[in-house]
């Protein structure tokens, strides 16, 4: 069971694109990610205050830097086993110091990455997901002053403990839901979620910033610590309120252009340079199970998907339903991260688009003339271009054909002279289908010329003067930026033609001229034939690999292979995800300029 099975066409599902990868895929690439993040440093200090408006908190937030030159210290540089007598404790107290935390995001470097737990799991179904938050730094500070109990000065920091402080949270990835907690997020705030720029709404920066803000369902736990500790007491009372605090307070504003998402670093997620061949309207997300051959969910987690539901040209986002395959199959997936799917009818219209403007040079409009006198019949033939636009249409028959074109036009005439008569038919016909099969694209066109001629003396010949049947072969491919490839093979040709010879009185009476004039177009309209069929192939081939090449989004974040129709014709590629390296960056930045395609690397802190 794998992405070959893909079928968004069907009914239930109805979504234009949707991209899958795996959670030990997202997990790898996000470790390496946060191990190289560098995120700003992020302070928070409170002060006691006992005259407040009844309902505020006692404890106001105070500016760091203002309040360090008050003191003449740094509160966080106080050694954790000072006793009360301290003299900067005291200064402390006399300044009405609460308590304050100072962290940066990411993922610490003092513990060995493979005893880090997942970043996301994918166990809860549907959409929502369990998400452990790291801190590459984090210091808490709080001090309570003497009285009954007695006083204390806490200064705890990860980096002293046996392990990381984890913060573990359920998150909701629901986008749709009127009532889901993405829905009661600031507008702003969801558009930033909801990032539709094709090269980057896939990257795992992005997916960060959903799990930091699309909807935090629940008080989290915190891993490596007890509940009795120090440290577990004063992480919950001090830095979990203010982390959710930050996340319902993080619109854009006058002092805060960029909105700081997540405590102090701000995703600015870019479309500059896009040249996807689709542009997302619509997002949401859906946890797929891994299945077994009878199509049972397994507990294999690591081999789970998170699937990005995407919608163009403003379609309406149908509701999640699972899917009834798997979009990696255990057996690849050192292989490959995950897959893409682009539905039939997407990639239909885009190869109807490229492949029409080819139709008319193949389109010729017949014309014939008879004219009779007291001692002879004189035939003449010939034809023109069709200049108006021609276009395939689109089939859904259940077989591999998507597209069909026909094209048929009839020249008549007749003239009578006695002795003397005759007539003549010139019919063309030009029939051609678009099938796409496994890793190709096949095209049968059949072109016809029938020709009926009759004199006074009977039927001088009648029958296809010229019929040809050509197949071609593409074999597509995409290269790493997901740009599709086309390879034609060499046009198979037939040639179907009657056995056009006048019989033996037809060529005495018209003394030869009617033999000569079959011969003649006979070779001329076979001749013609060959040529457009075989040039059909470079026009093809031109149109697919050239300026207007389909290009997948995702170029940011995906090296793409492997490109294959699905059984019921879905454009399906493997994705894995990219090494973010400035080496990488830059040998893909050489690439594409050889290679002269249109899309765009972006910078390196775009990349994913």
């Amino acid at each position: 069971m794998s992405a070959v099975q893909s079928n968004l066409s069907a009914s239930k599902y109805g979504y234009d694109m949707v991209v899958g990868t795996t959670q030990a895929s997202i997990n790898a690439t996000m470790k390496q990610f946060l191990l190289k993040f560098d995120g700003q440093e992020f302070v928070k200090i409170y002060v006691y205050k006992k005259d407040v408006p009844k309902g505020q908190s006692n404890y106001i937030e105070t500016d760091y830097d203002a309040y360090k030159k008050t003191l003449g210290f740094d509160p966080f540089d106080i050694p954790n086993d000072a006793s009360m007598d301290d003299e900067k404790v005291k200064k402390l107290i006399a300044n009405f110091f609460a308590f304050g935390f100072k962290t940066k995001m990411g993922l610490p470097t003092t513990f060995p990455i493979s005893s880090l737990p997942n970043i996301i799991e994918l166990d809860k179904g549907n959409s929502s997901v369990s998400y452990h938050l790291y801190c590459k730094e984090f210091q808490v500070v709080n001090l309570t002053p003497g009285g009954y109990g007695g006083g204390n000065w806490i200064n705890l920091s990860q980096e002293g403990g046996a392990a990381p402080w984890i913060f573990r949270f359920t998150v909701d990835l629901d986008l749709y839901g009127n009532d889901s907690v993405f829905s009661h997020l600031p507008k702003d705030v969801q558009s930033q979620v909801k990032n539709l720029c094709p090269g980057s709404m896939f990257s795992v920066q992005q997916l960060y910033l959903n799990l930091n803000t699309a909807g935090l369902e629940s008080t989290p736990e915190i891993k490596n610590l007890s509940p009795t500790s120090d440290v577990y007491i004063y992480l919950t009372k001090i830095f979990l309120n203010k982390y959710f605090e930050n996340m319902q307070n993080n619109s854009k504003s006058s002092t805060n252009p960029d909105g700081n998402y997540l405590l102090g670093y701000s995703i600015k997620p870019s479309c500059t340079g896009d040249s996807s061949s689709i542009a997302p309207t619509d997002l949401n997300f859906m946890i797929s199970p891994y299945l077994d051959s009878k199509g049972n969910a397994t507990k294999a987690y690591d081999m789970y998907t998170l699937n990005w539901l995407v919608m163009t040209e403003y379609n309406k986002m149908p509701a999640p339903v699972q899917f009834e395959w798997n979009w990696v199959d255990e057996a690849k997936k050192t292989d490959y991260h995950g897959a893409m799917a682009i539905k039939k009818g997407i990639f239909t219209n885009f190869l109807s688009t490229v492949l029409s403007p080819t139709l008319k040079s193949a389109c010729i409009i017949p014309n014939c003339n008879v004219h009779a006198n007291f001692i002879s019949v004189k035939f003449k033939w010939g034809y023109k271009k069709e200049t108006s636009p021609q276009f395939y249409q689109v089939v859904n028959d259940g077989t591999s054909r998507i597209l069909t074109y026909n094209f048929s036009r009839k020249s008549h005439s007749s003239d009578t002279h006695i002795p003397n008569w005759g007539n003549i038919d010139y019919n063309y016909n030009l029939k051609t289908d678009v099938y796409l099969e496994g890793r190709t694209i096949r095209t049968v066109t059949t072109a016809t010329v029938w020709l009926h001629v009759n004199g006074g003396w009977g039927v001088i010949v009648e029958g296809n003067c010229s019929k040809f049947k050509s197949t071609v072969v593409y074999t597509i491919g995409v290269n790493s930026y997901g740009n599709l490839t086309v390879t034609g093979g060499t046009p198979k040709i037939k040639d179907l033609s009657d056995d056009m010879n006048p019989n033996l009185w037809s060529k005495i009476a018209t003394l030869g001229f009617i033999d000569g004039l079959i011969k003649t177009m006979k070779n001329t309209t076979q001749g013609w034939m060959k040529n457009f069929m075989t040039g059909h192939k470079n026009r093809i081939e031109s149109m697919l690999n050239g300026s207007g090449v389909w290009v997948f989004p995702g170029s940011q974040t995906f090296v793409f292979k492997n490109a294959k129709f699905s059984n019921s014709q879905d454009l399906v590629t493997d994705v894995t995800y990219v090494e973010p390296s400035t080496k990488m960056i830059a040998k893909r930045s050489a690439l594409k300029a050889a290679a002269s395609v249109a899309a765009t690397i972006k910078t390196p802190e775009a990349v994913s």
